[in-house]
């Protein structure tokens, strides 16, 4: 399995919700973020969007990327002793500490982190992680703010659009979570109706699955395997933590702090 030097990271400029089909119209995409009142961004993006984002999966806990965490803006609300201010579905809230994988260090394997609220948001359910190791050939969900384009031309300009696409996972490696952005003029078979991936804005944020007993979290966007071309074409590979594989460190982690 190949390793994070081998992956795209840009922080701060980071990836969800990006590059589409060139085939299909960017209305279809376009999505409504009150759907998914669970998901906040931690800095401002560019033309209205947001950058790095994170998912509640506890009353006062929410789960992004690690290398999210490692951003001046953050770490210095934390250092006055204020807190870093974000706003959830229309409520300010403060995040008063963050928990990072044990493994997670420059180049490690594990892009997780933990940021803890100081308190809960009004009127917010908490997301629920998917407690199942059946991931590979099911449907993700891929909400988000970040750049668009599409799989011919690659990433365009931000424009601060909320959309959702999906994709289908390719791949379960141990804490790793792949599937590659289909070319629906060769991979038709392949490529989904809404296909898409990740584009700069948006890493740390959330991939879903929808059950007949709901919609839960599977991943968390972490980078993307270009095999030395551009970000965003077809035929790169879009890797997310796996949280069913750290769902007993989330859950102990929680308890620990709570």
């Amino acid at each position: 399995m190949p390793n994070l030097f081998l992956l795209v990271f840009v922080s701060m400029a980071t990836l969800f919700a990006g590059p589409i089909r060139h085939d299909v119209s960017d209305e279809a995409y376009r999505g409504d973020p009150a759907d998914y009142p669970a998901v906040f961004g931690l800095y401002a993006g560019p033309a209205g969007g947001l950058d790095c984002l994170a998912t509640l999966i506890d009353a006062v806990w929410a789960v992004t990327a690690a290398h999210c965490t490692k951003d001046a803006p953050l770490l210095d609300g934390l250092a006055s002793g204020d807190g870093y201010p974000v706003e959830i579905a229309g409520h300010e809230v403060r995040v008063v500490s963050y928990v990072r994988h044990p493994q997670t260090a420059e180049g490690a394997d594990v892009d997780l982190a933990l940021l803890r609220l100081d308190g809960p948001v009004p009127g917010v359910a908490i997301e629920r992680i998917y407690p199942f190791d059946d991931e590979l050939g099911r449907t993700v969900i891929l909400p988000g703010w970040g750049d668009s384009g599409d799989g011919v031309d690659g990433i365009a300009e931000p424009d601060g659009v909320f959309r959702v696409s999906e994709n289908r996972v390719d791949a379960v490696a141990d804490g790793w979570l792949v599937w590659r952005f289909d070319d629906p003029r060769s991979r038709a078979d392949q490529a989904l109706a809404l296909e898409g991936i990740s584009g700069p804005g948006d890493s740390g944020g959330p991939a879903y699955v929808v059950t007949p007993k709901g919609r839960f979290v599977v991943g968390v966007s972490a980078g993307q395997r270009t095999f030395g071309g551009e970000e965003g074409l077809y035929g790169v590979d879009e890797y997310y933590v796996r949280l069913t594989w750290y769902a007993e460190w989330i859950a102990a982690t929680i308890a620990g702090a709570n």
